[in-house]
């Protein structure tokens, strides 16, 4: 294990019921809020106008951004830092999943800079204020709760990037299972997936003597299988509950302390896809991931067979390192599967001729320089069908 830092100021409200302190912690802030919201369920289910009159019961005055896009655009940032700016708001909620928050953090920092804010994505700026954020999770997955990660998409250059200062953590994040009982098994599906990716980018990521921190994050990947069956039970809260309890400490920085260089590679390449051709985030992982695995596995499949072992059960029997290893990854895709995930890449209708330079716009983001171009290209070949 490495020596570490962790610091993570976020209040968490957990549990069913807990919607209805959205008001009382957001009035601390000010008198005026704006809501970051998607479009469609949340205002259909009447989330929305719940949340809405919790905050005017308080006396604040409440304004709207609704139609945030599940892999958030550049162009909806524009809009909400000006809206803060021209209605002088002091609080910003976040109603919705990560994309929706990702997009709130990003509009609470941009709220105090009216220049080119795809500066803060390639570096050249640094965020060092911002609104206050209060998140309240509809559906589980990003983990952006109770972190200071904000995914953007730039629309016109094609570029998916994300940022990471300390002011973007939220305030409060308010996990209540009640509102994520009507959310898709399909969606539900691609938050398990995410969950469980975070916590494997890091488990692999070749630190020695983290007992810990790998307990914890095959705790979390045998918590998603185990409450599988919320994707035919919805309703089901404490499903519903484990599900997001697991999605939030799979990122919070806990399962990241002690290990190594903070990369997320999957995450890295399938942004590059999800950014071009608009896929569902967790959908792309459960794509990517798997091959990336076998890259890693090929390398040094030692700790591989730990997960196998731990996690499926898979008995090495006399089968060398990389067989075994081989075996978990190939059961951890067959439960992807099983949940509705695609398999490959050229069921989201992805030509393969784009294969070569998706593979090198990964090496190009910030997140992915130090990536081999040929190895990012073997693996989207390997999971293109």
């Amino acid at each position: 294990m490495n020596n570490f830092e962790f610091y993570n100021p976020t209040r968490v409200l957990f549990g069913p019921g807990q919607v209805s302190a959205a008001g009382k912690h957001a009035s601390q802030y000010g008198k005026r809020a704006l809501i970051v919201t998607t479009r469609g369920s949340v205002k259909k289910l009447g989330i929305f106008d719940k949340v809405k009159e919790l905050l005017e019961k308080e006396g604040m005055a409440v304004y709207e951004l609704s139609g945030v896009d599940p892999n958030p655009r550049l162009s909806t940032v524009y809009k909400g830092a000006q809206i803060c700016r021209d209605e002088k708001i002091d609080v910003v909620v976040a109603l919705g999943g990560g994309s929706v928050i990702d997009c709130a953090k990003a509009i609470a920092f941009a709220a105090f800079d009216e220049g080119d804010l795809w500066d803060y994505f390639i570096g050249k700026k640094a965020a060092s204020k911002a609104l206050p954020l209060i998140a309240v999770l509809t559906i589980t997955g990003t983990g952006s709760e109770m972190n200071t990660n904000c995914v953007i998409t730039n629309e016109k250059t094609g570029q998916k990037y994300a940022s990471h200062f300390l002011v973007s953590f939220p305030k409060v994040a308010i996990i209540d299972p009640e509102l994520h009982k009507s959310v898709p098994a399909y969606l539900t599906a691609c938050g398990m997936t995410d969950t469980i990716s975070h916590v494997l980018e890091k488990y692999f990521d070749g630190t020695e003597n983290a007992p810990m921190q790998d307990r914890m994050a095959e705790g979390v990947v045998l918590t998603v299988i185990e409450n599988e069956k919320a994707l035919k039970e919805p309703e089901n809260i404490v499903m519903r509950s484990n599900l997001s309890w697991a999605a939030t400490l799979a990122l919070n920085g806990l399962n990241d302390a002690g290990r190594g260089r903070n990369h997320y590679d999957a995450h890295t390449i399938e942004m590059e896809a999800s950014a071009k051709y608009d896929i569902a985030h967790g959908a792309g992982l459960a794509i990517v991931q798997p091959s990336w695995l076998k890259a890693l596995c090929g390398k040094n499949p030692k700790k591989f067979v730990q997960f196998a072992k731990r996690v499926f059960n898979i008995d090495p029997d006399g089968r060398t390192d990389l067989e075994t290893g081989l075996m978990g990854i190939a059961a951890l895709k067959a439960k992807f599967t099983e949940w509705g995930m695609p398999a490959t890449l050229k069921e989201t209708g992805i030509p393969k001729d784009d294969l070569p330079a998706l593979a090198l716009s990964a090496t190009k983001s910030p997140e992915g320089t130090y990536l081999d171009v040929q190895e990012v290209l073997d693996v989207l070949n390997d999971c293109y069908e």
